[in-house]
Parts: structure tokens; sequence; C-alpha cells
């Protein structure tokens, strides 16, 4: 038996489980759950999935929901600051007392089936097993529950029922587990459809609202989409740190305001106000504007186009695969194509990192830095020195780590320059640690 006295234990409990067994079962998460009396069929869900911007949306329709009075529960990875932050109620991150006592009670349980199955449970199921066990000990009226990868065989999929399922982008991300094209890509999501309940669903590629469609409409699930039953259109935001849009059709409101950059925001938003006016109808609650206003407003996301510093300006973005690169590129034409932009880029050697440089690498005013950073758990960096030989980009500077490529670039930049973190999300984590580390000394002093 694992020795848990502290919460650091029990989050290397966790961390320490195996992790991509990605199988066509939930035989595992089945049978622990039966164990504790089956906690996941006591809550009720909205079920949001998504190559990028899910973690965004979700964060939305939770504060939505709660603006309409309703108890509501978010389960979101990966974090950013603190493991707690994976789940999430009215009071903010779970505390570290209960993380600790869920993780005692459930770690004999947990291998006990090592012993009876094949393979134990996962790291993600696991911590899944954990989160519908404080939702059902510490009750809300909702859950806001968030893919980890997919859809079909996802964790969280083992729910037996659903308020609404959300689909906020489909592209090419984790490959290696969905399937190499948008079709398959989108296939995989479409396994949080469910029969009758509504779908709410994002700006998506054409190979992929085929797949939606066909598996809703075989389900008898309404689908509200972003371009047909909704509209959404951005507004001049001016000097404003953030996006200012209205929403038409079957949701009508005039001049919004979310207080993050990016057009890929307004849609996300978009589709959390559909989402959450579903939902509250569902609750029997209504979502006024002023409602919305004070929920969007209270809206914080880490490392999404987040500005952690001025002099000099230093923004962090988790552009982490190449639909979240576009996306980016899209905010620097439009918002900072003015400034010259110091992008210092660090990914895992798993993604497709040569194609994401050759996105940014097209803007005039970037100035693009390789760098490297210590990564996560078994999870392997790019190597700055042998990013040359799998890209063809002319002008890549290459930095042993951030903090030396900060230093030498920020030594010879003007004032009005910029820089961008982007890239991992394990990276730009890394990055905003050490900066709210230096923001706290600055404040000691």
């Amino acid at each position: 038996m694992a020795k848990i006295e502290t919460v650091r234990d029990a989050i290397d409990y966790i961390h320490g489980r195996h992790k991509w067994t990605k199988t066509p079962t939930f035989e595992r998460l089945n049978k622990i759950l039966a164990r504790l009396g089956h906690p996941e069929q006591q809550l009720k869900y909205v079920h949001v999935t998504g190559t990028n911007g899910k973690g965004s949306t979700s964060k939305m329709i939770a504060q939505l929901l709660r603006a309409s009075g309703l108890k509501v529960g978010l389960f979101t990875s990966p974090y950013i600051l603190k493991f707690n932050e994976r789940i999430q109620d009215d009071r903010g991150n779970i505390k570290d007392a209960d993380l600790l006592d869920l993780v005692q009670r459930l770690a004999p349980i947990v291998e006990q089936l090592d012993v009876e199955l094949p393979t134990g449970l996962t790291e993600f199921e696991t911590l899944t097993v954990l989160m519908f066990m404080y939702f059902t000990e510490h009750p809300v009226d909702v859950v806001v529950l968030e893919v980890g990868v997919g859809g079909t065989w996802d964790s969280t999929t083992v729910i037996p029922d659903k308020i609404a399922a959300v689909i906020t982008t489909v592209g090419l991300d984790h490959m290696h587990v969905l399937g190499n094209t948008i079709t398959e890509i989108a296939t995989q999501k479409a396994g949080i459809i469910q029969r009758q309940r509504p779908l709410i669903v994002g700006r998506l590629p054409k190979d992929a609202n085929q797949v939606l469609n066909t598996v809703a409409n075989a389900m008898g699930a309404p689908i509200y989409q972003l371009g047909r039953e909704f509209q959404a259109m951005s507004l001049a935001a001016g000097d404003e740190w953030g996006e200012r849009f209205q929403v038409t059709g079957s949701i009508n409101y005039q001049n919004l305001f979310v207080d993050l950059i990016g057009k890929y925001q307004i849609d996300n938003a978009a589709v959390a106000i559909q989402t959450a006016q579903l939902v509250a109808k569902y609750f029997k609650r209504s979502l006024t504007a002023a409602m919305i206003d004070s929920a969007l407003e209270s809206v914080t996301w880490p490392v999404r186009f987040e500005k952690v510093a001025t002099n000099p300006e230093v923004i962090l973005d988790g552009a982490h695969n190449e639909p979240g690169v576009r996306a980016l590129v899209e905010t620097l034409r439009t918002r900072f194509n003015h400034r010259r932009v110091h992008v210092l880029f660090g990914a895992l050697s798993d993604k497709n990192y040569p194609k994401m440089l050759q996105l940014l690498a097209e803007l005039p005013n970037v100035a693009l830095h390789v760098v490297g950073f210590q990564g996560p758990n078994n999870r392997q960096p790019i190597n700055p020195s042998e990013v040359l030989e799998q890209t063809a980009v002319a002008d890549l500077m290459m930095h042993k780590n951030w903090q030396q490529g900060y230093q030498t670039v920020r030594a010879g930049i003007q004032p009005d320059d910029l820089f961008l973190f982007t890239g991992s999300l394990y990276f730009v984590s890394e990055v905003r640690q050490a900066f709210a580390t230096a923001n706290e000394n600055v404040g000691e002093h």
C-alpha cells in the first residue's frame, strides 16, 4: 500500500499511475465506480470536448451558470499553476485536505484492482473517479465536465446521462490516439453526443460537420451550430484588452465583452452562452444580459493570451498544436501587426512543431526563437539544437533554455516590442510560475 500522508504524496500517487492506456472499454472504470456506489450516477453534467477552446468554453459555461444562481462544479485539464485547479466548485479549487482525504480512501481500492485486472486504472481514470467522489460529497446542481482526449473512450464518457454535449472545435491533434484525419477525429469527438440531448457546436471544418450532423440526426439530438442556428460578430474593441461582440439567432445579446484576447474567444463565448441558456432553461432559470456581462467579466483563463508583465510587455499563450497556432497567428496579424513581437517557442517533441514554427515565421513582424524548457514527467520537450534539422524556417534563433533566451533578447529590444511565450501548455505554465514568483519577490521589497 502506497504511503500517502501529505497532499504532495496524494498528487504524486495520481501522477504515478500509468498513462495512455486508451482501450475501447470502460471495464476498469465501471468496476471501481460500482465499488464506490456509482457516484457518477448521482450528478448532472454538461459534457465539453474540442481540439481547442474546450477549457476556456468550460470555464465560461461554469461562470454563466453560476450567474444564473446554480451551484456548479468544473472538471478541467491540464492545470496551469496548481494541481487543485482540475476540480473546482463555487468555492474555488478543491482544498488540499479534501484532495488528500479522497486519495487516501481511493488508493486501497485502486490497488486491489491492480491485482484483479490485467491493467490497473490510468492516471486520468483515477483522477476522474476522484472527481466523481468529490462532487457527490460536495453536491452541485451541475458539473461542467471537460473531456481529457477525444470523446468516445475518454474516461469522462462513462457518465450515464447529460443535459447537453458541446464540441468547440475539431482539428489535427493527438493523432496517435484519435486518428490522422478530421473525419476520424470528429468521429471520436462525436462519441459524447447523447440521444435526444442538445448538441452545441462551434466553427468546424466541413468534414467534421458532416460527421457530427450524421451522428446527431441518427440519435435525435437537436443541433445548435455557431454560424447556423446562432451567429457571433466582432465589434470594435478600441484599446480594450479583450473582445467586444454580439450574438444573434437562437440567442440574442448585443454589445458583450469578454476579457480575453483573440477572435476565437468570441466563438468560445458564443458557444458558452448558447449552452448556458439551454442548461438554465432545463433548470427553469433565466439568463439575462446583466448575468452574462457579470459572468464574462469574471472569466480569467491563465496562459490564453495572458499578459503577465509590462515594461517589457510579456504575453503567454498556450498554442500547443497547429490549430492553436493558426488562431494565435490571426490574433497577432489583426491586433499586433504594428509591433515587433519576439516569440519564444517551446514544445513537446511529439507535436507537429515544424508546421507550428512555419506558421509563426510567416508573420513579418515576428522574431522567432526556439527555447528549451524542463518538461513534465515522462514527456520529452524538443531539443533546440535539433530543431534546425526538422524545419526549413530561416532566421530561427536557438537558446538552450527560455531564461537564457529571454535575457538575451531583452537586452536589445525597443520600448514598444512585445514578448510572446508560446507552444506547450507545460512550457507556458513553467514560464508563468517563474513570473508569478518574480512578482511576489518584487512585492516583498
